[in-house]
């Protein structure tokens, strides 16, 4: 059977659909070439081939066309218009066979150049192994390439591939397309994974694009916030150590003092001893050299009882501590003279000067006494301490102070003080920090 004779017969049509495919392949084959930047002889040597198999298909399909009856079987037959169609069907699926080991061999090498040659595939494969997300766009915001992390990115932050760089910049990054050369920093839904955003504009060929780059930062960022938490640490650390050289010249003093006092206490006890043996032995004591030692000693302890003849103040303490850390206290109002409300008043001094400084980052501290009882022989107090900024810290404009604070230290130790006494103590955060402490006590007033 001729290959005239097959076209009319039910050989036609796996003749002609194989061949058909096998000229598809080989077309494609053709053109990678090309984009693979094969050498010449090898393109040459896919387009001979190529047009060989055109050939083979168009000329069986000339014949076919002279029949007017388009029928698989006319009668009568029409004669065959080329020699190529009298050779034996034979020849032409043995071209098929040879042609698709040929296909078979070119495809093998060419997966054997891309894995050894650098070509346009190579790069596309590389840019979407990379572990941060690349993308390019034009400066209308239309995206022009992206690799599989950045569209991945946009997937998670959007619900949506990565098709309008300009919206997904405005919708997640909070930036316009024009605000270039600025990182942000997004966290994904339901993730801890944190990403740097950063747009710049870079130009190829004669055209500007938009140049949108991805990383993970996620370790850096926990490491960030670690040292964060440590600074506010060493932040507290130094400011107890600041409080302390503060105070250190006062410390020193009071301990020379001490020392000072527990000489003469010490001395005091000899000259007592000695005393009593001169009463029993007067032979055996010198009497003038006794004599001066207790002028001296009297003289001594009658100079310390006038300079110092009461307790140490403790409000003046909390006023002195305030104001060595740098904390202007303004008080007004009637202030107890003596007694628990005035212990508790210094207490709470203390401790609001202290959070001033150390969370409010204030410098000052209002104080505001106001008598609550029926009359001046039975007096209510309440004691109402002010600073601006939150315990949790200083409160900026346009910003909501947080509404709970949580006491402990200083501020847990002051309420069981108060609560002690039966007082009350309440404690406020928005927009200011405020302590109101209320007792029922009877105190003597001065104005």
């Amino acid at each position: 059977m001729t290959i005239h004779e097959a076209i009319f017969s039910p050989l036609r049509q796996p003749l002609l659909i194989i061949l058909y495919l096998l000229l598809t392949l080989q077309m494609t084959l053709f053109f990678s070439a090309f984009r693979d930047v094969r050498s010449r002889r090898y393109k040459l040597f896919l387009l001979l081939h190529m047009l060989l198999s055109f050939i083979c298909l168009w000329m069986p399909l000339w014949d076919l066309d002279s029949n007017p009856y388009r029928t698989d079987r006319p009668i009568p037959l029409p004669a065959a218009r080329t020699p190529f169609t009298s050779l034996p069907v034979s020849a032409m699926f043995f071209y098929e066979v040879m042609t698709a080991v040929i296909l078979v061999c070119v495809i093998r090498d060419s997966l054997r150049y891309r894995k050894d040659h650098l070509t346009s595939d190579s790069v596309k494969e590389a840019i979407d192994l990379l572990p941060a997300g690349i993308a390019f766009g034009k400066e209308d915001g239309t995206a022009v390439f992206g690799n599989l992390v950045m569209n991945d990115l946009a997937r998670k932050l959007t619900g949506k591939s990565l098709t309008d760089l300009s919206a997904f910049l405005d919708d997640k990054s909070g930036n316009a397309v024009t605000d270039i050369g600025k990182p942000v920093q997004v966290t994904l839904p339901d993730t801890e994974q944190v990403w740097q955003l950063f747009s710049d504009m870079t130009e190829a060929d004669g055209e500007r694009f938009i140049r949108l780059t991805a990383t993970d930062i996620t370790k850096q960022a926990a490491v960030t916030r670690e040292l964060e938490e440590k600074n506010k640490k060493l932040k507290d650390i130094h400011m107890r150590l600041d409080i302390y050289n503060k105070q250190a010249d006062r410390i020193i003093i009071a301990q020379e003092l001490l020392t000072a006092r527990m000489a003469v206490h010490n001395e005091v006890g000899n000259i007592l001893l000695e005393s009593r043996h001169y009463m029993k032995d007067p032979s055996s004591i010198d009497e003038e050299v006794l004599l001066q030692a207790l002028k001296n000693t009297n003289t001594y302890l009658l100079r310390e009882y006038e300079e110092d003849d009461t307790a140490r103040d403790p409000l003046t303490d909390a006023l002195e501590m305030a104001r060595a850390i740098g904390v202007r206290v303004k008080i007004t109002g009637s202030v107890p003279e003596e007694g628990t409300a005035r212990e508790i008043l210094a207490a709470a001094i203390n401790e609001c000067a202290t959070n001033t400084v150390k969370h409010a980052d204030s410098d000052w501290l209002s104080v505001e006494i106001r008598q609550e009882g029926p009359g001046l022989a039975d007096q209510a107090f309440c004691f109402v301490l002010q600073s601006s900024g939150a315990a949790g810290g200083k409160v900026q404009p346009g910003e909501t102070a947080p509404e709970d604070i949580h006491e402990s230290g200083g501020l847990l130790s002051l309420r069981t003080l108060v609560e002690r006494e039966g007082g009350a103590m309440q404690i406020e955060s928005a927009p200011e920090f405020r302590l109101t402490i209320r007792l029922n006590s009877v105190e003597k007033q001065v104005l």
